[in-house]
């Protein structure tokens, strides 16, 4: 009889243990807590990182683009300066003071024709069909149950647009 006594005596320490520790870490959990400041460092530095970072995620980049990987340096070479060539032509290339009139001439002549176009189509005397013709293109339209279709036809090549016909 002396060893179940023992017995429950120690299951009734181990008991009383548990609990008591169980208490321990629940009544010291209802304290403060304490707790450090998280700060976010950015790494690239576009966004305020380190400098030195700058380097490192370039290359990373480039070994990830492949096309670029798979090139070798004398063909990246190649390119750049091909690059740079067409780049210095079409800004050596500025237009005269006659080319730049005449743009701006034959925009003020289509605005008008596009003028001429909207006020057949939505203006004061509207029409409900009509065509017009401006060197090689032909614009024609007709009004069809509260839509106007216009057609333009430029060298062969044919868009279409559909709009109300009440702006």
């Amino acid at each position: 009889m002396g060893k179940s006594r023992s017995k429950s005596a120690l299951s009734w320490l181990s008991t009383l243990a548990v609990c008591g520790a169980a208490a321990v870490v629940l009544l010291g959990g209802e304290g403060p807590s304490q707790a450090g400041s998280l700060v976010y460092t950015p790494i690239n530095p576009s966004f305020g990182g380190n400098p030195n970072n700058g380097a490192v995620l370039l290359n990373e980049a480039n070994a990830q683009n492949l096309p670029l990987a798979a090139q070798t340096a004398e063909q990246a070479a190649v390119a750049a300066a091909t690059a740079a060539a067409s780049s210095a032509s079409s800004t050596s290339a500025a237009a005269t003071p006659s080319q730049i009139f005449a743009e701006q001439l034959q925009s003020q002549l289509l605005s008008s024709f596009a003028n001429q176009i909207t006020q057949a189509i939505f203006g004061p005397n509207a029409q409900t069909s009509g065509t017009f013709s401006y060197g090689a293109t032909t614009i024609s339209f007709v009004t069809i149950a509260g839509e106007v279709n216009i057609s333009i036809n430029s060298s062969g090549s044919i868009t279409n647009i559909v709009v109300p016909a009440s702006p």
